[in-house]
């Protein structure tokens, strides 16, 4: 199988159907759940801003044109260059570009704030008293959710001038809670601000010079040695910029404790590393995905257009490309948007026409899409925490406890493991299904005794420690012994929870799988993913073992 191939099971381009939106200029487009939202912007066609709200389900490919029912509230004003954020079930539409009666040239740069709630399919427009914490009217701004607030940065105002401010929002009461000073020259052009995923490390910063630490208004704060892991509180705020596109540069602040009245920055551009950096990329759009920071945009120069993806390691700060083969070096990709519950990214665009004409317009096509499997990069969702340490090691000792147990399990080499029947039927549907047939009613009056188990035992064609593991998950809904985590046991554990359908420990024992993937263990980690139709990681051990015998044949 050579490369080309492995780019197209990487990538994939389908054609949409349905009222797809028209070409346009400045809309956002949001993804809640499987479905996509593209809401205002401007026609191409017309140049006259919309305010209409288009629908694709990711699962059909169909557009829809939505039409809000007799009880909602009106739809924001046409505009473009706006923001769109989600928050639980909202989609939280702040500024943007819009007409005036009274300005010279028609147009005007707004400050409302609107909300649009996917569940009921309606427009609303929360009451937001005025307050000093406000923002000033702005477009091509950046803005994310942190924390339970909306956290707006730059943007231009009516005469393209940078606003350089942080404005926070508190999406519970609808107040504008806090507001500092911001001189970077942050914008949709050429920034990302993109709140830390939960449960994800701050960056490891090697060395003993500590991080430049910066106030909120950009100034040098020497007296400030906050270490990256405990640096103020709540969810962080990354903000990727790149300018100067002919030599360019790159910088990436980390803004802690965004959502309150003692946010600071800190700059960590001189730690980005990585065999190969991102170019300058324009409009670009930033996502969260794991431990990993996704970045895509538009990328131009004299010798290629093309639209671009990189990743960001966030605990080690090292960049790499997404390589999806010629896909996107033809046609005119515009726009992408993360579709977290498949691990993909979608790429908006038309495979019939020029980058470069459509970029001169800022337009952005919907006519086709691509999804890319960012999971073939080592990059998703991480598995969830399901319960505390404590909560796991108290199954382990109940394991352990034999007074309590009930059945056995024989393995392959005849080896019993005891274990409480009651348990395993609540953690194990295959055995619960053995259980029903394995009853016989017990002879006692009372209507609640207990059942009687017919046999006491079973047998699985599995060697002891591999059976062994099994009954450790089930107990812990986890892995987490040393034996567990040997690449033969996990191949074992991978294969078994396809067999027996047992979602979490699929999710468990891929995701070690992918941790401890490398020359070595490629082909084992191929063959086991091939069996249990993990593509995904089958297509990552393949690249592994690509580059491993590329290698062998340059050394030799």
């Amino acid at each position: 199988m050579q490369m080309q191939s492995i780019s197209g099971i990487i990538t994939q381009i389908h054609t949409t159907s349905g009222e797809k939106p028209p070409p346009l200029v400045g809309a956002s487009v949001t993804v809640v759940d499987d479905r996509v939202f593209v809401f205002a912007g401007r026609l191409v066609t017309s140049r006259k801003m919309t305010n209409y709200m288009y629908v694709l389900n990711l699962n059909t490919l169909e557009w829809e044109r939505h039409i809000p029912p007799p009880d909602s509230g009106k739809p924001p004003k046409p505009r473009y260059f706006h923001s769109a954020n989600v928050h639980k079930n909202l989609i939280v539409v702040f500024g943007g570009m819009g007409y005036s009666r009274i300005s010279t040239d028609g147009l005007c740069v707004l400050d409302d704030i609107s909300v649009f709630d996917v569940e009921t399919m309606t427009w609303r427009r929360p009451t937001v008293e005025p307050s000093l914490f406000a923002p000033r009217p702005r477009y091509a701004h950046l803005s994310t959710v942190a924390d339970g607030k909306l956290v707006v940065i730059g943007g231009q105002d009516i005469n393209n001038g940078y606003l350089g401010e942080i404005n926070v929002l508190d999406l519970t009461t609808w107040e504008w809670v806090h507001a500092k000073s911001f001189d970077n020259q942050a914008g949709a052009y050429r920034s990302i601000a993109i709140t830390n995923p939960p449960g994800a490390q701050l960056p490891v910063v090697v060395g003993e010079t500590s991080n430049k630490t910066y106030d909120a208004a950009g100034s040098n704060n020497n007296n400030m040695q906050s270490s990256p892991h405990t640096a103020g509180s709540g969810s962080p705020i990354y903000m990727y910029t790149n300018y100067n596109f002919a030599d360019v540069k790159r910088e990436l602040q980390v803004i802690f404790s965004p959502s309150g009245a003692s946010s600071m920055v800190e700059d960590y551009s001189m730690y980005m590393t990585g065999a190969a950096m991102p170019p300058g990329i324009r409009f670009p759009s930033g996502f969260t995905l794991g431990h990993h920071l996704i970045l895509a945009g538009t990328y131009l120069s004299p010798q290629a257009q093309a639209f671009s993806i990189w990743a960001l390691d966030l605990e080690t700060l090292t960049w790499s490309r997404i390589e999806t083969g010629s896909v996107f070096g033809q046609g005119s990709w515009n726009r992408g948007v993360l579709h977290s519950g498949t691990n993909r990214f979608v790429v908006f665009g038309n495979s019939n026409r020029s980058l470069l004409e459509d970029y001169n317009h800022r337009q952005v096509n919907f006519d086709h899409l691509a999804f890319v499997d960012l999971e073939a990069f080592g990059i998703y969702n991480l598995p969830q925490t399901t319960c505390s340490v404590l909560a796991q090691e108290m199954g382990l000792n109940l394991l352990r406890e034999t007074a309590i147990n009930d059945f056995r399990i024989f393995t392959s080499e005849n080896q019993s493991i005891s274990v409480n029947s009651s348990i395993l039927s609540q953690r194990w549907p295959y055995f619960q299904e053995l259980m029903k047939t394995n009853l016989c009613p017990n002879d006692d009056d009372n209507e609640s005794a207990t059942p009687i188990l017919r046999t006491h035992s079973m047998s699985l064609p599995y060697p002891y420690p591999v059976v062994i593991a099994l009954v450790q998950f089930l107990y812990t809904d986890n892995l987490l012994t040393a034996q567990q985590y040997q690449p033969s046991i996990l191949s074992q554990l991978l294969l078994l929870a396809d067999m027996y359908n047992l979602p979490r420990l699929r999710e468990l024992a891929t995701h070690a799988l992918h941790q401890m993937l490398n020359m070595s263990t490629a082909p084992l980690v191929f063959e086991t993913a091939a069996l249990s139709h993990q593509t995904s990681l089958q297509v990552r051990a393949l690249k592994m073992m690509i580059a491993a015998k590329k290698m062998i044949q340059q050394q030799q």
